[in-house]
């Protein structure tokens, strides 16, 4: 079977096409996501291990898909040992407005991780099936404009690159340019 995986975790037909796209897609390799993978696509997995294993690959490809954010300086106020006095110092904040996009149902298996690392993300939903190998729109809740500046759109299952296609062209429709699919 074609879709078997390699040594490394990912299937060869995987890697061929993450290859045609150069370095817009990012394959990991990384033994302990391949660890959970396996262990979410085997038939003896219970849903809560299912779930579990979800969230923390979520987790760590989130924290891989937001390592080119920019942050700002601000200031901030830290306590001294003893806790009683203050001092001012400098920190971080990210700078972008985000958004996670889930695509209904399955990508909200994964929204709670992505807002443990970015808590200040909107959260916007799309509902995609699948009509004849054609993806269809069921259910919209991006803003008519959207003032986000980058999204992360939320997909655990990802077949054929239709559905991502159709909602690259969703994004754009309202004017939302920067995404990223995990």
């Amino acid at each position: 079977m074609s879709d078997l995986p390699t040594e490394n975790g990912t299937s060869k037909e995987v890697e061929e096409i993450a290859r045609s796209f150069g370095q817009n897609v990012q394959i990991s390799k990384h033994p302990v996501l391949s660890h959970k993978i396996t262990i979410m696509r085997s038939s003896s997995t219970h849903p809560a291990g299912f779930r579990a294993s979800l969230r923390e690959i979520t987790f760590h490809l989130g924290y891989e898909a937001t390592s080119n954010l920019s942050t700002r300086t601000v200031d901030i106020s830290v306590p001294m040992p003893g806790g009683k006095e203050h001092i001012d110092a400098k920190g971080q904040k990210i700078k972008e407005r985000l958004a996670l996009v889930p695509i209904l149902r399955s990508g909200l298996g994964m929204v709670d991780s992505m807002l443990e690392l970015i808590p200040t993300a909107a959260v916007h939903h799309i509902g995609m099936y699948k009509r004849d190998s054609m993806p269809v729109m069921y259910y919209n809740r991006l803003p008519k404009k959207c003032n986000v500046e980058v999204a992360y759109v939320l997909d655990p299952v990802v077949g054929t690159a239709a559905t991502t296609m159709s909602v690259i062209g969703i994004l754009k429709k309202v004017r939302l340019f920067s995404c990223k699919f995990l």
